[in-house]
This record gives C-alpha cells, sequence and structure tokens, in this order.
C-alpha cells in the first residue's frame, strides 16, 4: 500500500475509531476502495468474496423482486457494513442486494476469508455487526412494514428520523427512490409534501428540506 493510501487508511480508522472494533490481524487486510457516482458496488446474486464498511459518501440499497419490480430499503450513510446480512443468511456466497454510490464514495474492504478467520471470533466485531443488523432491521421496520400509516405519516416518520441523523436542514432523495422507500407512489409523496409545506411543519425547496416544527412532526411517531 502506498504512503498517501496508508495515510488516509489511519486517518478513517481513527476518525472512526475502527481500532475498537476491528482486531490488529483484521486492520492489516483493510484496503480502500473509491468508486464514482452512480457506481455499483453489489449486484443482486453477485459473488460475496469482501465485506465493504463506507466511511465516505452516500449508497443507494435496492432489490428486484422475482417480477422485476424494483424496492429501494435505504440510504445509507457511514458508517454503514455491506455484507453483514450475507454473512449470516443461508445465500452466504451472493450479495441479496444491489448497492450504488449515490455521490463519490470511499469504503473500506475486508476479505470474506479474513473476516472468517480473525473476525467471527471476536466479539468487538460480532458486536458491530449486531448493531448493524439492528440498524437494518429498525429502518425496515420504519419504513417498510407501516402498513397502517397513510402517506403523510410515513414521510413524517422518514423525516424526523433523518433529521436526528442529518439536523433540521438535509437534502432529499429523488422523488422516485423516495417514494419506492416508504411504499407509496410519486404522486402521494407529491402531495403529502405539500401538506406539510402548507402546515408549516417543513419548508421544501427544490431537493433541500429543513424541519420547521419538530413538535408537529413528531407528533403521533413512536420509535
Amino acid at each position: 500500500m502506498c504512503l498517501d493510501k496508508a495515510k488516509r487508511l489511519k486517518n478513517y480508522i481513527n476518525k472512526y475509531h475502527l481500532n475498537n472494533i476491528f482486531s490488529p490481524e483484521l486492520i492489516k487486510e483493510l484496503d480502500i476502495v473509491e468508486m464514482r457516482e452512480n457506481s455499483y458496488i453489489t449486484c443482486q446474486s453477485s459473488r460475496l468474496t469482501h465485506l465493504y464498511v463506507l466511511v465516505d459518501g452516500k449508497l443507494k440499497v435496492e432489490f428486484y423482486n422475482v417480477n422485476g419490480k424494483l424496492f429501494v430499503f435505504t440510504f445509507a450513510t457511514p458508517l454503514f457494513l455491506i455484507g453483514d446480512l450475507e454473512l449470516f443468511h443461508s445465500r452466504e456466497n451472493s450479495f441479496i442486494s444491489t448497492i450504488s454510490t449515490q455521490e463519490q464514495s470511499v469504503l473500506l474492504s475486508i476479505p470474506l476469508a479474513a473476516v472468517k478467520m480473525f473476525g467471527l471470533t471476536d466479539p468487538r466485531f460480532l458486536e458491530f455487526i449486531c448493531k448493524q443488523l439492528s440498524n437494518k432491521l429498525f429502518e425496515s421496520s420504519l419504513f417498510q412494514i407501516g402498513v397502517f400509516l397513510n402517506v403523510e405519516e410515513k414521510l413524517k416518520r422518514f423525516l424526523y428520523y433523518n433529521s436526528k441523523k442529518h439536523g433540521s436542514l438535509f437534502l432529499l432523495e429523488k422523488r422516485e427512490n423516495l417514494a419506492s422507500v416508504l411504499g407509496v407512489s410519486v404522486r402521494q409523496l407529491n402531495r403529502a409534501i405539500k401538506s406539510l409545506n402548507e402546515k408549516g411543519i417543513i419548508i421544501s425547496k427544490n431537493k433541500k428540506v429543513q424541519i420547521i416544527d419538530f413538535c408537529s412532526l413528531r407528533n403521533d411517531i413512536e420509535f
């Protein structure tokens, strides 16, 4: 590994305290992977050879069912682990989802063989995986199975959850992608955004949204 790359890797390790997650043996196996915007990291059913940790940028996680219908699961920001679900799934040798970059991104790759040798016997690494899986389960339950929620309530949940992560001002996803995450149509989503604007709960312009009334946004939301 060149000196500049080694220095960048060390910076990411220090920034995210990865030495508290990965053993020295796994740290030695880490490599930096740089991806341009709209690049595919994994494709559904592609072979699992590495786990990846997102340390910079943004990802889209999506899935095509047997009928070819697209579902967008989530939009991921650091730290986000790719391959944790597959590691313990019956389809261990292939990725379940298609994951692409939404902007220029940086990931740390870990060979699957190293994970099996050094990670699966390390309590710190296993705790990290459990937290990642827990977050994925929480997001799935938050946005996908709210069958008794109307469109506006689903949108309020999404906005509130993202405001807790990114603050009161953040960028919205493309309407088609966001509608897929919430399980609604783009037309329904646009109506809900307009309604929240008219109620003074948010101000949205172009791709940006600002939360104005947190109390109203959180009203009737249970986590």
